[in-house]
């Protein structure tokens, strides 16, 4: 079917470009080097045209309409049309469409710098659209031209690294509060006040890097879909729901996803997608590395955890890294490369077969393996997993808080352990113990009042008694018979 280009733009219609921020002779380059084989002459020809609109010493933008784009460039308007949608899929321009109360459209292109060759190459998607389009020779020359073999060398002979740059405040120390203070209503204020007014700055940005960005689009998913497949079934409710939570988990993009989806034996009878099969043929292509995914840098440079050394439950990198990474990707960093099907497979049922957030499966993976000895044992995890579902642990301060209040209940099991004990063992015979029935106060009272007046007879003497002492002496007289 015939596109109608005039629904979507006339030539009339009136755009503005500028610059995000400014470009590089370098990068200028990198777009005719790596871009252009893939987007082709025409869209190249259109960005170099748009970047030289933009006024190259202030950043101005500059206002024009697309009948002058067809004229300069000698396009047509569907060919200029199908230009910028490929500058738009590559990265390299972002369109925004404006309306008045009249309804007229004004264009507002914002021009995006390219990336850096290294982050280029690393892009599984835009590595291989290269290399088909140039094919072996000229991939070489260009991995050649880029390649940076002297950094790599110095990386591996000096691998301890310190910074030492110096901070501003080190540097400008007799800089005074005085000099930055601008009072309200000064003569000072009101000047800048005006040039900010009169002279308004072009909205450049200094700090923009280029990124690869794939998003999950739904409309691309519909193209990969087999025959049998209903793309408004697996397109929507929990199917998509689904669909999200696995790119996720295994940071897959639209491209990423869509390859898998192609498979027809993914769809049930009623053309609707079969999650249980989808989910043990992606643990099986993460298993066999064949999954096309696309792993972001989420985490700063600087949080030196990984195996053998796990940030403390509830510390910062801990709170960050169970908020930002997937469970997958933790566990990538905790052993330093792929995981095992086994590690797989007890992190994907956590999230898929059990429902739990995915920063709750975090915080529960980096329990276990420091409890574990960087273990994930099956039976120790599901104590916990149904421990935290009965409390309705859904984020992962609230799993923190749990992990910090058993150290705590543990340690002071730990601490009644090795206290000693102050009553006597029982008496035991033949190995067991004797029970002894305790007598009442009463009885205990009078037995020992007993005792005390026995120990004290015992140090007393018949001298002490005149009348005893009297009969003794009758009864000896009449034994000697006087």
């Amino acid at each position: 079917m015939r596109r109608l280009v005039w629904n979507e733009l006339t030539p009339k219609d009136r755009f503005l470009v500028r610059m995000i921020r400014p470009l590089s002779i370098a990068e200028t380059g990198f777009v005719t080097q790596l871009y252009m084989p893939i987007i082709g002459v025409e869209s190249f020809a259109l960005y170099q045209l748009l970047v030289h609109e933009v006024q190259q010493v202030s950043g101005a933008a500059a206002e024009s309409s697309h009948r002058t784009l067809m004229l300069a460039t000698s396009l047509s308007l569907d060919r200029l049309l199908a230009a910028r949608e490929r500058l738009e899929a590559i990265g390299l321009l972002e369109v925004r469409r404006r309306e008045n109360t009249q309804r007229d459209y004004f264009y507002e292109y914002v021009l995006k710098p390219p990336l850096t060759p290294g982050e280029f190459f690393a892009d599984y998607v835009l590595s291989l659209m290269l290399l088909n389009k140039i094919e072996n020779i000229r991939f070489q020359q260009l991995r050649q031209q880029y390649a940076d073999p002297l950094a790599s060398q110095l990386m591996q002979e000096y691998s301890t690294v310190e910074n030492v740059t110096k901070d501003f405040h080190e540097v400008f120390q007799s800089l005074k509060p005085s000099e930055l203070e601008v009072e309200k209503g000064s003569e000072r204020e009101q000047f800048l006040s005006e040039m900010e007014t009169a002279y308004p700055l072009a909205d450049m940005k200094s700090g923009f890097e280029a990124e690869v960005n794939h998003p999950l689009s739904v409309s691309s998913l519909r193209l990969y879909l087999p025959d049998n497949a209903d793309a408004e079934k697996v397109l929507g409710g929990s199917s998509m729901e689904l669909l999200y939570q696995l790119c996720h988990f295994y940071q897959l993009d639209s491209w990423g996803l869509g390859q898998e989806l192609r498979d027809w034996t993914l769809y049930k009878q009623d053309r609707s997608l079969d999650a249980d099969v989808l989910r043990k043929r992606l643990v099986q292509r993460y298993t066999d590395d064949k999954l096309y995914r696309n792993v972001p840098a989420d985490l700063r440079e600087e949080e030196d955890w990984g195996p053998g050394n796990l940030p403390p439950a509830g510390s910062e990198a801990f709170v960050r890294a169970c908020r930002l990474l997937s469970p997958l990707t933790l566990l990538e960093r905790v052993v330093g490369g792929r995981v095992s099907k086994v590690f797989l497979e007890r992190a994907e049922s956590l999230v898929f077969a059990d429902g739990m957030q995915p920063e709750v499966v975090n915080a529960l993976l980096f329990h276990t393996l420091a409890s574990m000895q960087m273990e994930l044992p099956k039976a120790y995890m599901e104590t916990i997993r149904d421990s935290w579902k009965a409390k309705r642990i859904a984020t992962v301060d609230e799993a923190v808080k749990q992990i910090v209040e058993r150290a705590e209940q543990r340690v002071q099991v730990v601490d009644k352990t090795k206290r000693p004990k102050k009553e006597s063992a029982p008496a035991r015979r033949n190995g067991r113990a004797v029970l002894e029935d305790k007598l009442p106060a009463s009885v205990e009272w009078q037995m020992s009042q007993e005792n005390q007046a026995s120990e004290a007879k015992k140090g007393q003497s018949i001298q002490d008694y005149p009348e005893l002492q009297k009969r003794l002496a009758m009864l000896r007289n009449r034994q000697k018979g006087e």
